[in-house]
């Protein structure tokens, strides 16, 4: 029993962190959760960092670590050398590893083309004396791409170019001069199953009896499978964003918004609902490539922009068709034209395609209308119906389709005359055609927004013979096997792109209307994140840059400059509204939006985004704590480089 006590908990603890510049924890939560075949494998002894709530944040959450609140150029040692060495006689197997993720600030392309602080770029040439008091096993160095470029300032504080690296190469050669062997990565945490887009330079100084050993990414950008290589899609950040919690309008704010974010609004439309910039233009300037007009959009589309002239009708199709020989375009004749002359056979038949159907409630027989009268209420949400047409349909000579009312054609010795009973849904959703039944369902709004949709049929696998429908007559049954049954099954997502999804998966967000969602990243020029992607680098500066989620809806509570004027939509744009302003209300008219929302991130959403458990604490301002979560090692990371490095210690002991 006590050798089974020794194996659980001595031998289970692989690794001994000391944690400088541990800020809030970022590093030191994955350490502590890091596991090994379920059982925690490393833990943190003790952390440095001169800011008091980050500390405290610490303290509150890694109540059995040493902390120490100080600058760690002028941390007096001893305490902590007598500590590690307690430690080390508490877990004799345990490698003692020093990580340190160093101040970045000044190092990175973040700073833009401001003065560099010297003293910061130089925070790494500090480590000598840890090295030399605690001895560690393994010295593991975070911090940003532009950390290798580390090299001389001029009198402006800014680098020279000609010295890229030159420091950065002197301080890794001096280094490996304490006995250590070098190796570095850039990684980005999403590869690792992180919900951020983070990619970063990490370092390892290992003595020869310390494995080099970096951990395997899980996740990629575009999904991986096969039979030796199996990576899962990035994990996307809607899975902790708060979407119950809209945020406000951009417009009518008692303080406009400034014409920079306007503009990344208005990307953001262009990007993720009209889908990219060159669909954008299409849809804005579409002409016909022949006759250079415009190309009319369809009535399910969004109206365009309402103009102060007329310049908007609803187009019917009424006319004549004559169906004996000729060119087909002298087939058919407005019924506003004379008719063509009038032979002894009926030749003729008036074709109309319009009606009005309503498919809201009220009685059966007021349903459909004719176009001669007048519009029912027109609403904003429509709904649907199943079509069903009946014909006969003949597939010999040059074919033809006839009423099942009318007698049949001729009936020949093959068999040449077939029964059409099509059925399709008719879906008045944004920008959707009827649907065959065959096909994934369409959207389906306020409700029920997904349909699990199966399709089954007979795989024929000899000759050139084609898949048919578990509907017909199966053909002849060979000596072999060559029929086989394929059934497919998904669920369809009409939220975000139409992308269809496995049954296994999880289910995507379900919302109760047609909405777009977008993070808005207010750094320099940059647009933003889909939901369906991890969120982009998280900085410590998020009090003066904050992201923000952005949604668009074409439902809800119209804004005062939409107006309708009888059956028309009109998108009001004043003298007053700003360049920007001005397109995003011309967008919004062309695919027919009622609102644009925009809310910050909130510290819950930052704080899981970077891998901090739901129920992590932080002390200090909003703005304290948006520092804290930006400065962070991404959990996930952390701990992955851990469990590696943890992970073959076991395997190297197991063996001896």
């Amino acid at each position: 029993m006590k050798n089974k006590y020794i194996e659980l908990g001595i031998l289970a603890i692989s690794l001994l962190y000391v944690d400088l510049f541990c800020g809030a924890g970022g590093t030191s939560t994955g350490v502590e959760t890091a596991k090994i075949h379920g059982e925690k494998c490393a833990k943190v002894i003790a952390c440095v960092n001169h800011d008091a709530n980050a500390i405290a944040s610490h303290a509150e959450n890694h109540p059995e670590s040493l902390h120490f609140t100080e600058d760690i150029r002028t941390l007096e040692l001893g305490p902590l050398v007598e500590y590690v060495g307690e430690m080390k006689r508490q877990y004799p197997f345990a490698k003692l590893v020093l990580w340190a993720s160093l101040e970045c600030t000044n190092f990175s392309k973040a700073k833009g083309g401001l003065a560099r602080d010297a003293d910061s770029r130089t925070l790494a040439e500090h480590l000598d004396r840890y090295i030399e008091a605690i001895s560690p096993d393994s010295i593991q160095i975070e911090n940003v791409e532009e950390f290798m470029s580390w090299g001389d300032l001029d009198i402006n504080g800014k680098p020279i170019s000609k010295d890229k690296g030159r420091l950065y190469t002197k301080w890794v050669d001096h280094i490996k001069g304490f006995g250590y062997g070098y190796d570095y990565r850039i990684l980005n945490s999403a590869d690792y199953g992180a919900l951020t887009s983070r990619k970063r330079f990490f370092a390892q100084f290992n003595r020869p009896e310390f494995p080099m050993v970096w951990p395997e990414p899980t996740h990629a950008k575009n999904p991986i499978t096969g039979m030796f290589e199996s990576l899962e899609k990035w994990r996307p950040v809607k899975e902790v964003l708060d979407f119950d919690d809209e945020g406000i309008s951009i417009f009518g704010r008692k303080k406009d918004l400034v014409e920079a974010t306007l503009e990344r609004i208005y990307h953001g439309l262009i990007k993720f609902v009209a889908g990219g910039k060159d669909k954008w233009i299409l849809k804005y300037n579409s002409i016909n490539g022949k006759t250079r007009k415009h190309i009319p959009p369809s009535i399910e589309d969004p109206c365009p922009t309402v103009s102060c002239q007329g310049r908007l009708g609803v187009v019917s199709a009424n006319f004549l068709a004559q169906y004996n020989s000729g060119n087909p375009e002298h087939r058919v004749k407005s019924v506003e034209e004379s008719c063509n002359a009038v032979t002894t056979n009926n030749r003729f038949a008036k074709v109309e395609c319009n009606f009005l159907s309503k498919y809201f409630s009220g009685k059966p027989e007021h349903k459909n209308i004719s176009v001669e009268g007048p519009a029912g209420t027109i609403k904003t949400i429509d709904s649907h119906a199943l079509v069903q047409t009946q014909f006969l349909s003949t597939y010999y000579g040059n074919g033809g389709i006839h009423s099942p009312e009318d007698p049949s054609p001729t009936v020949t010795t093959k068999d040449r005359l077939a029964f059409i009973h099509p059925k399709y849904l008719v879906s008045y959703n944004y920008k959707d055609e009827p649907k065959d039944l065959d096909q994934p369902c369409p959207t389906v709004l306020t409700k029920d927004r997904f349909a699990l949709v199966g399709t089954s049929f007979i795989d024929q696998q000899f000759g050139k013979s084609k898949p048919s429908s578990v509907e017909t007559v199966l053909g002849a049954l060979t000596t072999n096997p060559k029929y086989a049954k394929v059934s497919a099954e998904w669920i369809m997502n009409t939220n975000f792109k139409n992308v269809g999804s496995a049954v296994e998966d999880p289910a995507p967000t379900i919302t109760a209307n047609r909405k777009w969602h977008y993070l808005m990243d207010a750094q320099y020029s940059r647009i933003g994140n889909d939901l369906d992607q991890p969120c982009f680098t998280l900085i410590a500066r998020m009090d003066k840059t904050p992201p923000y989620l952005v949604e668009i809806s074409q439902e809800g509570e119209m804004q005062p400059f939409i107006q309708v004027e009888g059956n028309v939509v009109v998108y009001e744009i004043y003298e007053t509204d700003s360049p920007m302003l001005q397109k995003i209300k011309e967008f919004m008219a062309h695919y027919g939006l009622m609102d644009i929302k925009m809310r910050m991130l909130k510290i819950q959403e930052l704080k899981e985004i970077m891998g901090f458990p739901k129920d992590y604490v932080l002390i200090g301002t909003q703005a304290d704590q948006k520092k804290f979560i930006g400065n962070a090692v991404e959990v996930t990371m952390a701990r992955k480089i851990c469990e590696a490095t943890a992970k073959r210690l076991f395997e190297h002991r197991k063996a001896a």
